[in-house]
């Protein structure tokens, strides 16, 4: 035999039950978020005094990330050795890769993500970082989400571009 309160504890759970079957709250739709997409690009590009050999895309919610695999060509790994060596007058000991990098980043401080036409894509680039990173074999770049991409997306720096998408 069940005792007073297990019996008012039984009769409200049944009833509050009885009560949500007869009158079921509508399912809350959730806004949907896309999903990250990754997108890998392969084509050698001429970028000066580097080679571009792909872009691996990452399209987020938020951002838009792009690593540019590149490497110096050797004339322009050389002079800018030179100039190492020059400006470290034998204190230090020039690094190949961080003279690599200084060769990638120039070509990447330059760059600005445009469309097809060579027109920057502003809603991209306001308030985002652009370049984060220059390396021997890689450069970074991080830009603005936007809602609608174009068919056709380059980073240029005006005389030589890259296609992203």
């Amino acid at each position: 035999m069940l005792t007073m309160t297990a019996q008012r504890i039984s009769r409200f759970f049944s009833f509050a039950f009885q009560c949500g079957e007869e009158k079921r709250k509508p399912a809350i739709e959730k806004r949907p978020v896309p999903g990250s997409k990754t997108v890998t690009l392969h084509a050698l590009t001429d970028l000066g005094e580097s080679v571009a050999s792909g872009v691996h895309v990452i399209y987020s919610s938020v951002r838009l990330y792009l690593c540019v695999a590149m490497e110096p060509k050797p004339d322009a790994l050389f002079a800018q050795k030179e100039k190492d060596r020059h400006t470290a007058r034998g204190m230090i000991e020039v690094d190949e890769t961080w003279s690599a990098a200084e060769v990638n980043a120039r070509w990447a401080k330059r760059a600005k993500l445009v469309d097809a036409d060579g027109r920057e894509i502003e809603n991209a680039t306001n308030g985002a970082r652009g370049l984060t990173d220059a390396g021997a074999k890689e450069v970074f770049f991080e830009f603005n989400a936007l809602d609608h991409y174009p068919d056709e997306m380059y980073l240029s720096d005006g005389a030589t571009r890259i296609r992203v998408c």
